[in-house]
Parts: C-alpha cells; structure tokens; sequence
C-alpha cells in the first residue's frame, strides 16, 4: 500500500515528537511517496529548528540519516503541474503538490498540518 508524506509528518517523526510517534505508527507496511520538494522542506524545518536552538547538531545528523532511511521515494511533478496549479485558490503550490500526488497515486497524505488536511479532506489523513 501506498501513502504519501508530507515535511510536516517527516520531520516531527523524525524527531520522534509526540505528532511524530502518531504519524509513525501509520507507516508500517506502507511505500512512501512524496513530491521531489520533500528534501528541502524537511531540511528547512531542521535549519529552523537547528537556528533557534530547539536541536543539537548531532541530533540534527541523525535526523538526516533517519531521514534517508526512510526511504521516501521522490517524484517528479512537471507533468502534475497542470493540477497543482488549480488548486491555487486554497493552497500554496507546495502543498498542493503533495495533494496533486496523492490523489494521482489513488492514496492518502499523512501530514500533521490541519489547514492542509481540511483543505484536502478526501485524501489526507492528520493523526
């Protein structure tokens, strides 16, 4: 079975937050999908988190392991873009691509942002 990911849910299971270990129990026995983006968004929230000193940068090491490990396979959005682009109106393009791609992988979206989830009740899954 087939789940999509998004950096909300990466990084805070990376992390093992509270959030985290709820989005963590629903990846056993899933592929994970996730637009290309992904890398550099979870890398963000680190540097964030790393810059207000919330994280050691050993921590922050491990986590881009982790992070790895997870084996998230990253897909190419050219040709979604056309979808992305009409949901405009209710999303940053970002997240939309993460929505874009759940629905054309016919799976949910595990993301811990509830705009996100409300903006995509048909397809993300906010534990």
């Amino acid at each position: 079975m087939t789940l999509v990911v998004d950096a909300s849910a990466v990084a805070e299971i990376l992390f093992g937050t509270e959030a985290g270990r709820r989005a963590a129990a629903l990846l056993d026995g899933h592929e994970l999908l996730a637009p290309q983006h992904l890398t550099a968004e979870v890398a963000s929230v680190i540097r964030g988190w790393s810059l207000s000193r919330q994280i050691t940068d050993e921590q922050v090491l491990r986590a881009f392991r982790e992070f790895e490990a997870l084996d998230v396979e990253q897909m190419p959005m050219m040709s979604l873009l056309p979808a992305v682009h009409a949901l405009r109106h209710n999303i940053s393009a970002s997240d939309a691509m993460y929505v874009v791609l759940a629905r054309a992988a016919q799976c949910s979206l595990l993301t811990l942002d509830a705009r996100l989830a409300a903006s995509a009740p048909d397809c993300a899954l906010l534990p």
